[in-house]
């Protein structure tokens, strides 16, 4: 199987792979532990990075600006320094990874947030590597969904926004008082700083939330 080059693993770490160009780029990172380390540590940057970043609408045009410079990027960086080629260097097995080394940090995530959705974090956080899904339910339907993250912290996703004029408040329940977390007029909370087993609550409260839960919560989980 050849293995993928860096403009193909790059594509792949963004999400913006063809299906059957992912399928085969997937199959060689299996077979290839230390290629696969790499581009889980470059998701894990891209999502830590995306997550610091405050949303904003991209402007009109900015897609064709970006695609324009990458090309003319792509082009200078792909003429060739000597008149004869080097010979191709023998594959190593101890490799330095160079993340994003084909396109640039920078062109990595003005990709991420022209070429993929900026306001799905949900999709963001499940597909993290070492990330666990699952379903939340409550009085048999459902509710939403937990992303649990392989560093600890925990991503709460509700299935539909709160009723107009109301936030969801979230609480951590610290011997049994509920302890505000803060509001949230989305669908979404990030939990951080949480011990494990620590136990969590959702509440729909007035906008800016009140000091105590004045409803029954809707969600009450243990991490």
């Amino acid at each position: 199987m050849t293995s993928p080059d860096r403009d193909q693993l790059t594509a792949y770490a963004l999400g913006i792979l063809p299906p059957e160009e992912e399928a085969r780029v997937r199959a060689a990172l299996e077979a290839d532990p230390e290629l696969r380390a790499g581009v889980d540590a470059d998701q894990q940057a891209l999502a830590a990075l995306a997550e610091e970043l405050p949303q904003e609408p991209v402007p009109d045009g900015a897609e064709e600006r970006l695609m324009a410079r990458l090309t003319r990027e792509r082009s200078v960086t792909a003429a060739p320094v000597v008149s004869t080629p080097p010979p191709a260097p023998a594959r190593r097995k101890n490799r330095p990874w160079l993340p994003f080394a084909a396109l640039g940090l920078a062109a990595a995530l003005a990709l991420v947030f022209v070429l993929r959705p900026g306001d799905d974090p949900l999709r963001r956080y499940a597909n993290t590597p070492g990330a666990t899904v699952q379903r939340l339910e409550a009085n048999g339907g459902d509710l939403g969904q937990l992303v649990r993250l392989p560093d600890g912290r925990a991503y709460v996703h509700l299935a539909r926004p709160a009723e107009a004029g109301r936030v969801y408040q979230m609480w951590q329940i610290r011997g049994g008082v509920p302890v505000s977390l803060g509001v949230f007029e989305g669908q979404g909370f990030l939990l951080t700083g949480l011990t494990p087993g620590a136990t969590v609550a959702v509440s729909v409260e007035p906008p800016g939330g009140s000091p105590q839960p004045t409803t029954t919560p809707i969600l009450v989980r243990q991490l």
